[in-house]
């Protein structure tokens, strides 16, 4: 999965003059779909931030131009440069790539731009079946105004646990129904003091770039809206920051430091909410008992999705193809080659219960429930928006964990940043 986000925002006035040239979310998918010319030996230019695998069975690209007879060539952007550089290709309408994989923070940029194409007149005529995607494609779609691009696939966020530091503090494992009360109950409880009253193993580890705002999701707040593109934090966010703060300040989650390290592959923190990718980085090589399960429900089951969008390119001059090649890739053998590969669910319900994305090295799971769950509960979160904005937040957060700055004006500090950097 990416790392997140580059920060980068769209030139505004580059935004409005590209739209200025396009009629409606329609008429953009209309004319792209009859403008492209549609060639027998067609090559079909992709961007990508990750290398496809050098097992050709286990590149989707390869078996798609077995399977379609188009060939696909891959452009490989590095991770670091890469929403700099899609934004550059719309922003000076480059044609040179017809496939675009969109990051979720330029999605709504490039949709209002006009820089991609709605794919709905496509999807009214597929194979694929819009009805089995996760809830949270539709509630994106529908913000959007249409659908400007298919999810790649669907990381989660979930909470890893030491099966073995819950056997020894006698604590039953957690469930996918766990609730957050029990959840800051295990916590104080498995943390493990020095004599001097230091933490040596905490409970908790504390919320990370992309679980701060899990936390502020699960406690009530929208945290993104899909129609508006704001960022919608208050009472939800208050609530989870005071919460942390105590656990802080008791020792049973880590301050926020400089230190990056992972407490819990370390054997020093028992219950760590991240992505759903360290699945296959954690493996078989942590040298203890490991599990996962849903992150704990609070107000409400939340956990952010994390993917990339299969996009066309407005300039593309074979769109027709582009779609062909889209439509492979979000079909049921494209979905299972790219779990294989990946580690990561397809956003599709029918294919991800079929489990190809689980990683063999991960012995000690047994709850790959955890999974799928999380994918219903999923959203399109904070990952819509700019990086800017978010990294800001976080930032922020930490700041009122360490008695920097009071939780409520934190809060306020975050949202009117958001409001002034994406102008609302």
């Amino acid at each position: 999965m990416k790392k997140k986000m580059v920060a980068v925002l769209m030139v505004s006035a580059l935004i409005c003059s590209m739209a200025a040239g396009c009629g409606s979310s329609s008429e953009k998918g209309t004319e792209g779909a009859n403008n492209s010319k549609t060639s027998d030996n067609a090559t079909i230019h992709i961007t990508s931030w990750n290398e496809p695998s050098t097992d050709d069975a286990l590149n989707m690209y390869k078996q798609c131009e077995k399977a379609t007879g188009i060939k696909v060539d891959v452009t490989v952007i590095p991770e670091s440069d890469y929403s700099s550089k899609l934004n550059q290709m719309v922003s000076t309408g480059d044609d040179s790539m017809d496939i675009f994989i969109v990051w979720e923070n330029d999605l709504k940029n490039f949709a209002d731009a006009g820089g991609i194409l709605s794919l709905d007149d496509y999807l009214s005529g597929s194979s694929i079946d819009t009805n089995d995607m996760i809830d949270a494609v539709a509630k994106l779609s529908d913000g959007l105004g249409g659908t400007y691009g298919l999810p790649w696939c669907a990381a989660t966020e979930i909470m890893y646990y030491n099966q073995d530091m819950f056997d020894a503090a006698k604590i039953d494992y957690p469930t996918n129904d766990w609730s957050y009360s029990d959840y800051l109950v295990a916590a104080e409880k498995l943390t493990q003091y020095n004599e001097d009253g230091s933490t040596d193993v905490y409970g908790a580890a504390l919320p990370n770039t992309q679980t701060w705002w899990a936390g502020i999701g699960g406690a009530g707040d929208q945290v993104y809206d899909p129609s508006t593109g704001k960022l919608v934090i208050g009472d939800g966010a208050e609530s989870f920051i005071t919460d942390c703060k105590n656990l802080v300040d008791k020792g049973v989650m880590p301050e926020p430091s400089s230190d990056t390290a992972d407490l819990f592959a370390a054997g020093k923190c028992a219950m760590s909410w991240a992505g759903s990718w360290n699945i296959s980085t954690y493996g078989d090589t942590l040298g203890f008992n490991w599990d996962i399960a849903t992150i704990p429900t609070n107000k409400v089951k939340y956990n952010t999705l994390h993917t990339g969008f299969y996009t066309i390119n407005a300039k593309s001059k074979n769109a027709d193809n582009a779609w062909k090649v889209i439509e492979y890739l979000m079909g049921e053998e494209g979905q299972t080659i790219n779990s294989k590969a990946s580690g990561n669910p397809s956003a599709l319900k029918s294919i991800a219960a079929k489990g190809a994305w689980k990683v063999e090295s991960a012995t000690t799971i047994e709850n790959w429930d955890a999974m799928t769950d999380s994918l219903e509960s999923g959203v399109f979160g904070y990952t819509c928006l700019p990086s800017g904005v978010t990294g800001n937040g976080v930032s922020t957060f930490n700041s009122a964990l360490l008695g920097q700055t009071d939780i409520k004006s934190a809060v306020k500090s975050v949202s009117d940043y958001a409001a002034e950097t994406i102008g609302y």
